[in-house]
C-alpha cells in the first residue's frame, strides 16, 4: 500500500487544503466578510437545523472556543440564531437566519463554481472516484481513531 518514495498522502491533502481555503477566502471575504471557516459553519447549521454547538463542534472538528467565537461572529452578523433547549438550558439550537440563508445560498454558488475551476482537469468519473476514495479514508481514519482512544 504505502510506497516509500511517494510524498506522503498527509502532505498532499494538507497542501491542496491550504491551497483551497486560500482561494476560497479570497473569494469570501470579498463577497460576505466571512472566511471558509466561517462559511464551513454556516453550511453545516443549514444541512441540520436546530443543530447543537457540541454536535457542530465534533463534525467540524473544533475546539470549543473557537467554535464559540465562529458562532458569536455569524450570530452578531445576524447569519444565525440560538434558541434554547427546552428540556436543558445549557443546549441551544442553532439555525439559519433569512440573510443566513441568502448569505448561504450565495456562498454555495461560489464555491461550487470555484471547485468546478480548480479541478477542472477531472473528468466527472474521477472526481466521483476521488469522493468515493475520500470517504473511505475518512472512514479508515475514524476507525483508527476509535481503536486508538483505549
Amino acid at each position: 500500500m504505502n510506497d516509500t518514495n511517494a510524498p506522503y498522502l498527509t502532505y498532499k491533502l494538507d497542501l491542496i487544503k491550504t491551497i483551497s481555503i486560500k482561494a476560497g477566502n479570497a473569494y469570501y471575504k470579498k463577497a460576505f466578510g466571512l472566511g471558509v471557516r466561517e462559511l464551513r459553519v454556516l453550511r453545516l447549521v443549514h444541512d441540520h437545523p436546530g443543530i447543537t454547538a457540541k454536535d457542530l463542534g465534533n463534525m467540524l472538528v473544533l475546539d470549543k472556543t473557537l467554535l464559540s467565537k465562529n458562532i458569536a461572529f455569524l450570530e452578531d452578523r445576524g447569519l444565525i440564531t440560538r434558541s434554547p433547549n427546552a428540556n436543558d438550558n445549557r443546549q441551544q439550537f442553532l439555525a439559519l437566519t433569512e440573510v443566513g440563508m441568502r448569505v448561504w445560498r450565495e456562498g454555495e454558488e461560489i464555491g461550487r463554481g470555484l471547485e468546478r475551476e480548480m479541478f477542472a482537469d477531472l473528468s466527472s468519473e474521477d472526481w466521483n472516484q476521488l469522493h468515493t476514495l475520500l470517504d473511505r479514508v475518512l472512514v479508515s481514519l475514524d476507525k483508527w481513531q476509535e481503536s486508538h482512544r483505549k
